[in-house]
């Protein structure tokens, strides 16, 4: 008797234990289904079954359809593993002149570049791939090149590009009409919106945890916005049970399936051999008892208890999942959750090859547990240290009317804050959706990531005449906080015209006269010359704007501006409008 054929029960007390909606379970020999399983709901608010054609949010298991995009056009020869990748695209610009030069798609997709994710830049973002690649010269390094294994998903928003320019077709079109049609993967595209009407796509959903790291409820995740550049290559990617087992079906048979070769064995081989070592040790060291991990290309790869064993999994908005393979024993395992953030998802992989391989059972599940139910624990009691480490009765430097307003910072969307009644919201511009933003202390604020359930503090800075100018956001945690400036503020029309004219001084010959051209304002001291002015504070009361180290700021009464403070470094006067 297999150990596949009790395998239901366990899975379903699994699945229980971690308080898990829905799973879907698939594993393969060959082109054999050797266990297939749909478990719970799809849909809890409605009592949706799970079913074996329901689909789910890949996440970060696309990574292995756009490396096989590239390996598709190596077989053709239009693309080399190990050329440099500016030869294809000479947009491709870096903040290091030496890694722009020679980096190749080898390291591209396997994850040893230098750059660490900075995953916020560009996240649901609805910009072009080709002005995704202008903003990349702007990401800062945290490593040497080739120095360490630093997860990227930047990178693979690249090689999408790179697919496109090569093969002159998106690479949405060519993922579809090189991989999915060939391989009959009929469910599979990348948007929340089915191929069609009678495929139905599971909701995905949050743990909302008590102040032990419990399970008290679930949260229903909305999908977001599904952009042609984030999560795209990196993360786009919807599919089934049935789809995914064509999927692995090609990876267990030398790249064929049936009497169709989609891939060469050797460049498929090449995206499962070790690419980049990640260093052992830790929770990973405690699990397996293995300090033996690696990248391939589009897949992680380790020793598994005399095997090989490949695998990819992703986290992405209420789904978790995973899916591998030992290529030894031609079997292939997928392990599909609605629960974002799940370990469900890996300890039913290792467990499956346990099983169909018939090893010395490890009850992973209970391992996984071991390990896990400790760490949300920790992350309860984080989020009480943080109300704990606020200091009481330290108000903002400011008005709170002054934190307000739009901050830019090169490669990143702009961050923004408003207000809305007597609460404060923030957001990163065409990407993260406003979400409350509170006081925490002194000037530094907690914005609530609210696809994440995550605080994070923002810390708001000065500039030398005391005003608020800039913010400091921990956006990724490998380089230094990313320092957000205060954009310009664009003034209406006709406050730009009642703001021309000439301001009379106290001081005789001494005046300013304010101009305008091409939509920009100037002002002019009498026997100098023009200075471009910009708004940083726009009241009811008051028009500020500046010029180099000067302030202009301009009392406003109704649709009038009767008079002007000049404040300089080393004085401050008052004028009058006079004309």
């Amino acid at each position: 008797m297999s150990r596949l054929d009790s395998y239901t029960q366990y899975l379903q007390d699994a699945m229980k234990s971690w308080s898990c909606p829905g799973l879907a379970v698939a594993v393969i020999r060959g082109e054999e289904v050797l266990h297939q399983g749909v478990y719970g709901m799809r849909d809890i608010e409605n009592n949706l079954p799970m079913t074996a054609d329901t689909r789910f949010a890949m996440a970060s298991v696309t990574k292995s359809f756009a490396a096989m995009s590239i390996a598709l056009l190596v077989d053709e020869g239009r693309l080399a593993w190990d050329k440099p990748v500016n030869e294809y695209m000479p947009d491709f610009v870096l903040d290091d002149e030496y890694i722009t030069a020679h980096i190749t798609v080898r390291d591209m997709l396997s994850h040893r570049t230098g750059l660490p994710r900075h995953d916020f830049a560009v996240w649901r973002l609805d910009i072009t791939p080709a002005e995704f690649i202008k903003r990349m010269k702007h990401f800062k390094f945290s490593a040497t090149f080739r120095e360490k294994f630093q997860y990227n998903n930047l990178m693979y928003y690249a090689a999408a590009y790179l697919v496109e320019k090569v093969s002159g077709q998106p690479w949405e079109t060519f993922v579809q009409t090189r991989i999915f049609e060939p391989l009959g993967m009929v469910a599979s595209n990348f948007m929340p919106e089915p191929p069609r009407a009678d495929q139905t796509t599971a909701w995905g959903y949050r743990a909302d945890r008590d102040e032990k790291g419990g399970v008290k409820g679930l949260t229903r995740m909305p999908y977001g916005k599904h952009t042609q550049v984030s999560p795209g290559a990196a993360g786009a990617l919807f599919s089934t049970l049935a789809d995914l087992t064509k999927w692995l079906t090609v990876h267990v048979n030398s790249g064929t399936v049936g009497d169709f070769k989609l891939v060469s064995p050797d460049n498929l081989k090449l995206m499962h051999l070790p690419q980049m070592v990640i260093p052992g040790g830790g929770v990973n060291e405690a699990l397996h008892g293995n300090t033996i991990f690696n990248y391939g290309m589009g897949w992680f790869v380790e020793p598994y208890r005399g095997n090989t064993l490949v695998h990819h999994g992703g986290n992405v908005e209420g789904f978790s999942l995973e899916i591998g393979f030992v290529p030894q024993e031609n079997i292939g395992v997928i392990v599909l959750t609605n629960l974002q953030a799940l370990p469900l998802r890996d300890a039913m992989l290792y467990e499956s090859i346990d099983r169909v391989l018939d090893l010395p059972d490890r009850d992973w599940n209970q391992r996984y547990h071991a390990i896990f139910d400790p760490y949300f624990a920790a992350l309860a009691s984080g989020k009480q240290t943080a109300k704990q480490e606020q200091t009481p009765d330290a108000p903002p430097t400011h008005p709170l009317e002054t934190y307000l307003g739009i901050y830019a910072a090169d490669g990143y969307p702009d961050f923004a804050v408003r207000r809305e009644g007597d609460s404060l919201l923030a957001s990163t511009v065409g990407s993260l959706d406003w979400s409350p933003f509170r006081h925490y202390h002194y000037d530094v604020f907690e914005w609530h990531l609210s696809d994440f359930d995550e605080w994070l503090k923002v810390r708001f800075l000065t500039n030398d005449n005391g005003e608020i100018d800039t913010v400091s956001i921990p956006l990724e945690p490998a380089v230094d906080n990313i320092i957000f400036k205060r954009k310009p503020i664009t003034l209406p029309e006709d406050l730009m015209a009642a703001l021309l004219g000439k301001y009379t001084t106290p001081i005789a010959g001494w005046a300013y006269t304010v101009t305008r051209r091409e939509g920009k304002l100037y002002i002019t001291p009498t026997g100098g010359t023009p200075e471009e002015m910009q708004a940083y504070r726009l009241t009811d009361a008051l028009v500020g704007l500046s010029a180099k180290r000067v302030r202009f700021e301009f009392a406003r009464t109704d649709a009038a501006i009767p008079s002007l403070t000049i404040k300089m470094p080393d004085a401050t006067l008052e004028a009058t409008h006079t004309a």
